[in-house]
C-alpha cells in the first residue's frame, strides 16, 4: 500500500466526521473579517523529503461567513530546509457551540528548497479546527496532505500543525 492510499484512508474518515458534525448554529466567524494565523508543527514527506520543523504565518480573509482565502507562508528546518508560499481556500462549518469551528479546504503554491530543486505543492485536503478563546484570540490546529511535484517527480507529504494561534480583527 503506497503513502497516497494510506493518507486517503486517514483523511476520508476524518472528512466524514467533520461533515457529520455540521449544524445550522451561529458561527464564530464573520464576513469581511481578517485573521492572522501563526503555527508550529512538522512536515514529513516521501522521496527524500524527510521530517522537518514547520513554522507558518498566514493572513486569512473571510469573504463570507464561512469561506476564506489566505496566503500561507511556511518555513521548514530540519531534513528539508525550505520556504513555501501559496494560496489556500477554506470552508468553515458551524457546530452547536458558537466557539468552535471545523474547516476543510485546498491549497496550491510553490516551494524554494534550500537543499536542492524547487517544487510545486498542492494541498488536498486541508482540514482542522479553531476555538474562540476571546473576542479576538483563537487557537486551533491544521493538517494538510500535500502532493509535491517537480518535473517528472511526484512525492507526498503531510503538514501537521498541532498548535495554531489566530488573531481576528
Amino acid at each position: 500500500m503506497n503513502l497516497f492510499t494510506k493518507l486517503l484512508k486517514i483523511s476520508l474518515p476524518a472528512l466524514l466526521l467533520v461533515l457529520g458534525c455540521v449544524t445550522s448554529a451561529q458561527a464564530s466567524t464573520q464576513s469581511r473579517q481578517f485573521q492572522l494565523n501563526g503555527g508550529v508543527g512538522v512536515f514529513v514527506g516521501t522521496e527524500g523529503l524527510g521530517a522537518a520543523f514547520d513554522f507558518s504565518l498566514e493572513p486569512e480573509f473571510f469573504f463570507t461567513e464561512h469561506n476564506t482565502l489566505s496566503v500561507r507562508m511556511d518555513f521548514t528546518a530540519g531534513n528539508t530546509d525550505s520556504f513555501h508560499i501559496g494560496a489556500r481556500w477554506r470552508y468553515y462549518f458551524d457546530l452547536p457551540s458558537e466557539k468552535i469551528n471545523l474547516f476543510v479546504g485546498v491549497g496550491i503554491g510553490g516551494v524554494v528548497n534550500f537543499n536542492g530543486g524547487n517544487f510545486g505543492d498542492a494541498a488536498l485536503p486541508v482540514f482542522g479546527w479553531q476555538y474562540d478563546l476571546g473576542q479576538h484570540l483563537k487557537i486551533g490546529s491544521d493538517i494538510s496532505f500535500d502532493i509535491i511535484f517537480n518535473g517528472n517527480n511526484v512525492a507526498f507529504a503531510a503538514r501537521l500543525m498541532p498548535v495554531v494561534l489566530k488573531w481576528a480583527f
